[in-house]
């Protein structure tokens, strides 16, 4: 695998876990700049907090002097670098530090009101934070402003932001390629499992991955994809094996239209003779012609090309003209009928030619497998909205273990079935296709020499007519 590939999942999810990193980052640094700045305006404004003290104080200690001495002492106090203005009762400047007066700083008086006045000030070149504070000297309302350039502060700013500037990138640089390292150990299993795919082939579908025992996605997915081999599996071996069974079935009879072909050929024969043969080709071509128009029925369900045309029918008329189909056959081996219908007529939506072929070949198939002198019944059951029809012979029966395969293509049970009732093996199967094409279900009953019952059970298809006059009797035989 191309480890620089733009396009793999190990590439994109490195992007993206640097894409949320890089987010994150710039968001934790945003917050911890806003944070930063805030704790500063509080030091700042703290430090201001002390400084009015002080120079409330310093006022205090020189109150006796009167205002004019007052002023002089304010201007000795400004030598100690303070930066301040104090403004008379009628609001004018009584005294103000050389720094604010070089730095043209507004000389207004602010209005602090009875508590501290916090606020940004100064010129763009000389920004200040300032508080005010109204003081009473002898009765005499006094505002005192203090100052503290916010140059300084900036600086800590700055040096933060080069700091996030220069480590930001390397952090997420060292992240993105831990990233990039983390994701292939990840993915490593992913790798493995495309490997063994790979390395699977037709001739070896028996193979399976190694599952291992993490009980995360990895190994549901690998659970998963040894599923579906062995559906796959499962699926390439009924294929091989049907068409080993089909190329089998075509042999035998291709053998012996050859056979007799060749005797008939191979010097003169009586009239008798040749006959006899034609018999044996007609005989066998039509079992051949029988074999592959199932075939084609099988491949053409196999891929839903058969054209079905649903309409609604009479479900005991369709039943009642499929037994009066194979009531001659039926009555050649000596087997007796039943059929037992509803009082009124059962309507579905049913595609006829189909599902009457369906109903034949139950029917034939209990002919084939009752020896003389057994029974046979069909019924009609209906439900609230739903049908079922039940085909029972007296029969051989079906052994438990060879029930599961009985809907298989080319089944075959040696007590059940053989070449010699001339069945290919593939009706059944073609009759439980039939049945899936109407939504309905196919099942089997069977008891070892006691008899089978095939049921079809067709849900949500019922739809209900009222009783005709001169309806028959419910129960026909033959």
């Amino acid at each position: 695998m191309n480890r620089f590939n733009l396009r793999s999942l190990r590439f994109r999810l490195t992007l993206w876990y640097s894409c949320v990193l890089l987010l994150v980052g710039l968001t934790l640094a945003a917050a911890s700049r806003l944070a930063l700045a805030v704790s500063l305006d509080h030091a700042l404004d703290q430090s201001l907090r002390y400084r009015l003290i002080g120079l409330h104080a310093f006022i205090d200690q020189n109150s006796r002097l009167g205002m004019d001495r007052l002023a002089a002492r304010l201007r000795e106090f400004d030598t100690l670098g303070e930066l301040f203005q104090v403004f008379g009762p009628q609001g004018n400047l009584m005294a103000e530090s050389h720094g604010l007066t070089r730095h043209h700083v507004s000389t207004q008086a602010p209005d602090p009101g009875a508590r501290m006045l916090f606020r940004s000030a100064g010129p763009p070149w000389f920004p200040l934070r300032m508080a005010a504070q109204r003081i009473y000297l002898d009765g005499n309302p006094l505002i005192i402003d203090v100052a503290d350039p916010e140059r300084k502060f900036y600086g800590v700013l700055n040096e933060f932001d080069s700091i996030l500037f220069i480590s930001l990138p390397i952090v997420l640089a060292i992240a993105a390629f831990g990233g990039y390292w983390l994701s292939g150990r990840a993915l490593a299993p992913v790798d493995q499992v495309i490997d063994e795919v790979r390395a699977i082939d037709p001739d070896n579908l028996a193979a399976r991955l190694s599952v291992p025992t993490s009980g995360d996605e990895l190994q549901r997915l690998s659970e998963t994809l040894n599923q579906m081999l062995s559906r796959v599996h499962q699926s390439v071996l009924r294929v091989r094996r049907f068409t080993a069974d089909a190329s089998h079935e075509l042999r035998a009879p291709m053998t012996l239209i050859y056979t007799a072909a060749q005797f008939a050929l191979r010097r003169e024969r009586s009239a008798e003779e040749l006959k006899d043969s034609l018999a044996k080709i007609l005989r066998e071509a039509k079992r051949c012609t029988e074999l592959i128009n199932q075939l084609l029925t099988l491949a053409r369900s196999d891929v839903g090309s058969g054209r079905i045309d649903f309409v609604s029918t009479d479900v005991n008329a369709l039943v009642g003209e499929a037994v009066h189909e194979i009531r001659i056959l039926a009555s050649d081996k000596g087997l007796h009928v039943a059929i037992n219908l509803p009082q009124e007529p059962v309507r579905a939506e049913l595609d006829p030619p189909s599902f009457r072929r369906m109903l034949l070949i139950l029917l034939d198939n209990a002919i084939k497998y009752t020896p003389a002198g057994g029974s046979i019944s069909v019924a009609v059951m209906k439900g609230h909205d739903s049908v079922a029809i039940a085909v029972a012979d007296t029969g051989l029966g079906i052994p438990a273990d060879e029930l599961p395969f009985v809907f298989d293509r080319f089944w075959r049970a040696d007590q059940v079935r053989s070449r010699d009732t001339g069945g290919t093996g593939l009706g059944l199967a073609i009759a439980r296709e039939i049945a899936h094409t109407h939504g309905a279900e196919l099942k089997v009953e069977s008891i070892v020499a006691q008899g089978s019952t095939f049921t079809v059970w067709l849900p949500h298809a019922v739809r209900h007519s009222t009783v005709a006059p001169g309806t028959p009797s419910s129960q026909l035989s033959a």
